[in-house]
């Protein structure tokens, strides 16, 4: 058997989609509830990480490399959410556009590195190892459930084939069924009696 027919097949092309997607939607969430709430919520980045990592674990990928995948895009939503966030509750305070505010966190990237701090990249670790992890795990789930023995008896490259009945045992025609023509005593039944033997029924 080849190795390639060992792996399980899965969705790797659709999780990353899928993940993309989920990395944009963390992104805005992130900046709607910094909108909302008017606080920072580092707890957002393990969300933006639960969220990547469960939409990838939905598609069943196959590959490893899937997991990495997940990790960065977990790690590039949280970024992101972070660079949204700034400007929209700027514009939403102070009445302005967001896509101008935008832009000046643009071109001056410093107002954004200004903003984070160690423990912002600590909850950015985190939420990467929990996507990372639910990937994982559902790829090693998946290889393990390939690789699994089939039932015994339930080989399916031997056909099934009845077991022919046995033809019944029937007695020798040859041979006479039953005890032989002599009488208890080694004297035929009807014959002249021996010495020491009296006739029966007696005379």
């Amino acid at each position: 058997m080849h190795e390639s027919s060992a792996r399980p097949s899965g969705g790797n092309g659709k999780a990353i989609v899928l993940g993309f997607l989920a990395m944009i939607l963390g992104a805005a969430l992130w900046a709607v509830i910094t909108v909302v709430t008017a606080h920072e919520f580092s707890l957002v980045a393990i969300g933006v990480g639960a969220l990547v990592g469960l939409t990838m674990f939905a598609a069943r990928p196959s590959s490893t490399g899937i997991a990495v995948v997940a990790a960065l895009f977990t790690v590039v939503g949280c970024a992101l959410g972070e660079f949204l966030a700034i400007p929209a509750y700027v514009a939403h305070k102070a009445d302005v556009g967001f896509s101008k505010v935008l832009s000046v966190e643009v071109h001056h990237p410093k107002v954004y590195f200004d903003s984070l701090d160690g423990k912002t990249y600590l909850f950015w670790a985190i939420g990467a190892v929990a996507a990372f992890s639910m990937v994982f795990r559902r790829i090693q789930a998946a290889r393990a459930s390939a690789a699994a023995p089939a039932p015994y008896g339930a080989a399916p490259q031997q056909p099934y084939a009845p077991q022919q009945p046995s033809a019944p045992a029937y007695p020798n025609p040859q041979q006479q069924y039953g005890p032989g023509p002599q009488q208890y005593g080694g004297q035929q039944y009807g014959g002249q009696p021996g010495p020491g033997q009296q006739q029966y029924p007696p005379r």
